[in-house]
């Protein structure tokens, strides 16, 4: 402690004796190291979490990150790493009544006990030019922070094979930066690795790097270290190097006067931060909370969006430490990018309408449905102003809905029309079928799409109209003639093959109608209605008459309404068996007489009207 406080050693121990003003100055020493070890930890190189202040001064530091579980049904995604969530951040922090943002050189510099003070600090691990983008967004809302260049990084290297000669290409940027952005730009600081991995002398490299930098113009004042991965290795940590910096030593990080590297020992060559005319250590400095997004909780690495503003307070001293590897520019496309319902026949995307076409199987239930979807990357999707979750969410698509994507910069938002239809019936069956003259009922057989009946002998197959129904929304041809129930003439001589198309077209079977006849042998009865069979009957007004055995020519056929009057007469030269049609179609609906020479009683036919 009497190393880390140097001058002020004496000052402190006085101030020590008195109660009532320990806990502010040690909070502070204490507070420096845990400042520094919770930026360090989590992925990227970086040592883990230790908490070195002493339980005895229950301090009760803000220094805990607790993830807040949100709803994913209710809750907006985070962003998280976008430069537009950062830009709002800023946003929030510009109210220069309740907060002040500096760079770290300002910050430990300034004190006000009624404002909250928030110290920017940027380490810049692989790429400048993206650091140099990401500061755009604190420039164009007037804020200015702190970026340490890595000198171990390849944008610093000449070479990046060696470790030792810069690059003379950063010059510009970091000029650019500072002096027309006025951002602070610092050392990060990776030198025991420098000496321990690479054998390079760290003083020797230190006093020449700064010297080229400051000579170019760049004001180098503070320094930031860095967390290697040879520091988890090794156990040690970067700021070693400094001797205000070497104690106290942190827990699982013990090495800090020799590492043991293989069977070597080596010692950490050392020197002050007043040697370099550097002024301060970045995780030194008086704060009381810090937050990084080098930090993980719970697998999840933290991020602005974590930071609860309403709990910081007036007085409190806060470093944020963001890296800018880890930021993007938010994108601007809010797209569903696939989209699916279970079950399924059918989905198009219309990326020019921004709409969606699903077909659903004949008879479906749209009113509760799943969809399966992916956005835009970092987007997300509300429908009636409620968040959407892939494979979760349940929507009644009976009619055209409206998914409202917000793109990952949210200030993108598109409107995408997502219009679900059933398919229309595919079955392409017949559901009856009868014949003119049948014996026995038709058997219909759906497995093989067949059809078999059979009629009097006395019947000709050649023209006969049979009755049917077939599937909703479908048609029967044969050939390409449609085919009309109780209105299509048919010759069954030989077995006739049905089409059966459904309405959309996408389906077709073919179904075999086989007309057999029933001899006197093998039925041992007589013929039904021997003489004369009439079919339809009841008619719509257009008749068959079919005639068997007929010995008499020539033979009058009459017919009669009910009143005893003739409507219609015709003399057929014919005997045996024949067919005679007769159009009644003038006649109004009722009971008709038909008689002819050899009957000796009249049949009756029915003329309906609809």
């Amino acid at each position: 402690m009497q190393i880390l406080l140097g001058k002020n050693y004496n000052k402190l121990w006085n101030m020590i004796l008195r109660i009532d003003r320990v806990l502010p100055v040690v909070f502070n020493i204490f507070l420096a190291f845990f400042c520094f070890i919770t930026s360090l930890s989590g992925q990227k190189n970086e040592p883990a979490v230790l908490n070195i202040v002493p339980k005895k001064f229950d301090l009760k530091q803000d220094t805990t990150l607790e993830m807040k579980k949100r709803n994913a049904l209710t809750a907006e995604p985070d962003t998280n790493f976008t430069w537009e969530k950062y830009a709002s951040f800023l946003k929030k922090v510009s109210d220069t009544s309740k907060y002040i943002v500096l760079p770290l050189n300002e910050f430990r510099k300034t004190f006000n006990s009624k404002k909250i003070l928030i110290g920017l600090r940027h380490d810049v691990d692989n790429d400048l030019n993206l650091a140099y983008q990401f500061s755009d967004v604190e420039t164009k809302l007037g804020f200015h922070s702190t970026y340490f260049i890595l000198h171990s990084a390849p944008y610093y290297l000449a070479n990046s094979n060696n470790m030792a000669i810069h690059t003379e290409s950063i010059i510009p940027i970091l000029k650019k930066m500072q002096n027309e952005k006025h951002f602070e730009i610092g050392w990060h600081n990776d030198l025991v690795t420098l000496q321990l991995i690479y054998n390079i002398n760290p003083v020797t490299f230190l006093h020449r790097e700064l010297k080229w930098l400051r000579s170019n113009g760049i004001n180098i004042v503070g320094t930031a270290s860095h967390g290697s991965n040879y520091c988890k290795v090794y156990h040690y940590l970067n700021y070693y190097f400094f001797e205000e910096c070497t104690f106290p030593v942190v827990p699982n990080f013990d090495n800090n006067i020799t590492v043991p590297i293989g069977e070597k020992s080596i010692n950490i060559i050392k020197g002050k931060l007043t040697d370099f005319g550097l002024e301060y250590e970045a995780y030194f400095l008086n704060n009381n909370k810090s937050y990084s997004d080098a930090t993980k909780i719970n697998g999840v690495r933290w991020n602005i969006g974590m930071l609860d503003l309403n709990q910081l307070l007036a007085g409190d001293r806060v470093i944020i430490l963001l890296h800018p590897i880890h930021w993007h520019k938010g994108s601007a496309y809010a797209d569903i990018e696939s989209f699916s319902l279970a079950g399924q026949e059918s989905s198009t995307i219309d990326y020019v309408n921004s709409r969606i076409s699903v077909v659903m199987p004949y008879g479906t239930d749209k009113s509760s449905l799943i969809a399966a979807y992916s956005l835009s990357p970092g987007a997300y999707a509300k429908v009636a102003g409620k968040l959407q979750v892939s494979k979760s969410s349940i929507n009644n698509f009976t009619y055209p809905l409206t998914y409202k994507v917000y793109a990952e910069n949210r200030n993108n938002i598109k409107e995408w029309t997502v219009n679900v239809r059933n398919a229309k019936n595919s079955d392409c069956n017949f559901l009856s079928f009868s014949i003119p003259g049948q014996t026995k009922p038709v058997l219909i057989d759906t497995r093989n799409r067949t059809i078999k009946a059979e009629i009097s002998e006395w019947m000709l197959k050649d023209s006969l109209k049979p009755s049917f129904s077939i599937s909703e929304n479908s048609y029967a041809f044969i050939g390409n003639q449609k085919q009309v129930s109780d209105i299509s003439i048919v010759d069954f001589s030989v077995p006739v093959v049905y089409n059966i198309i459904s309405k959309d077209s996408l389906i077709k079977k073919k179904w075999n109608v086989t007309i057999l006849q029933t001899t006197q042998s093998s039925k041992g009865e007589k013929p039904i209605q021997p003489g004369l069979l009439i079919y339809p009957n009841p008619s719509a007004g257009s008749i068959n008459m079919q005639f068997i055995g007929i010995q008499n020519s020539p033979m009058t056929v009459n017919i009669y309404n009910t009143r005893g009057e003739k409507v219609f007469s015709e003399t057929v030269k014919k005997t045996g068996d024949f067919k005679l049609e007769a159009d009644l179609k003038n006649l109004s609906g009722g009971v008709y007489f038909v008689r002819y020479s050899e009957a000796e009683k009249p049949e009756i036919v029915v003329i309906e009207k609809h």
